[in-house]
């Protein structure tokens, strides 16, 4: 296994020009360039301002620190798709989403959908688990599988994604933000080159909300990658009630040593620095 740090950020990790270009921007929000297509995604973008559940800011608030001031113009410059993973703020981030183009293509949850619509997003693809798109001109497929469960039992699954380039020697990407999976719903998903999904759990009160620590061994021997992004969704500071009822479990240091055991030594773990594009080759 190979990991690189943040410092590293910049650096290309071979010659076989597959691959991306990927940038976090903290919490579920990047972004990334795929090598071979050329196609450009933003992910469940939280860029601008605080993070506000239901408008209660005295129970929650969210605010980023290493992520420096943005220019929305340049971040969305060139973007096929805009992904939204799911409803909430953490993924449609409404202050972010209200300062974006409105003729950008959105690519979403049901739940996503919805909120994009409210905001008056003119072109918007909402994506069923099972159900699959291409965009840029056929050069990108985009699969919607079973994802979180954020309500109740009987709740409706939130999405996760799988792109697929669609040209010659093109990568497939899977995106979970929450590493909570349907397996059923990743039938006919071989594998992935790359995998962005956390390893850490975020519990309120022993209740899983992120179940990375729990599931991410098991979905990279399902997928088996060449590469694991994690999503460093908690690194933020939060301040009221809600917080502090909020506690994290495991680390990307503990999930190293158990790769090897597990079969899983040919997987790079890559942590990037936030706002530094980082090339990844597979």
């Amino acid at each position: 296994m190979e990991t690189r740090q943040a410092q590293e950020a910049g650096s290309s990790l071979g010659t076989s020009g597959r691959g991306l270009q990927y940038t976090t921007y903290e919490a579920n929000a990047w972004a990334a360039v795929f090598s071979k297509s050329g196609v450009s995604i933003l992910v469940d973008p939280w860029l601008v301002e605080e993070l506000i559940f239901a408008g209660q800011a005295w129970l929650y608030r969210g605010k980023k620190t290493h992520i420096p001031p943005l220019d929305l113009g340049k971040v969305v410059e060139g973007v096929d798709a805009l992904i939204l993973s799911q409803g909430l703020p953490d993924h449609a981030h409404v202050p972010t989403l209200e300062r974006l183009p409105k003729d950008m293509h959105v690519v979403a949850s049901p739940a996503g959908a919805k909120v994009a619509a409210g905001l008056g997003f003119t072109d918007i693809t909402a994506l069923d688990h099972g159900e699959e798109i291409t965009i840029a001109g056929g050069k990108m497929k985009i699969r919607a599988t079973a994802g979180a469960l954020v309500g109740p039992p009987w709740a409706k699954r939130e999405n996760g994604f799988v792109f697929t380039e669609q040209v010659p020697d093109g990568i497939t990407l899977y995106y979970e933000p929450h590493c909570d999976y349907d397996e059923s719903s990743l039938a006919g998903v071989d594998s992935a080159d790359i995998v962005i999904t956390p390893c850490v759990n975020q519990e309120l009160l022993n209740y899983p909300l992120v179940m990375g620590k729990d599931n991410v061994v098991g979905l990279l021997k399902r997928l088996r990658p060449s590469v694991l992004l994690p999503l460093v969704n908690a690194e933020f500071d939060s301040k009221g009630p809600l917080s502090r009822l909020i506690s994290e479990k495991g680390s990307v240091q503990e999930l190293e040593p158990q790769l090897q055991p597990q079969g899983l030594g040919g997987v790079r773990v890559l942590v990037p620095e936030p706002a530094k594009p980082l090339t990844v080759e597979v």
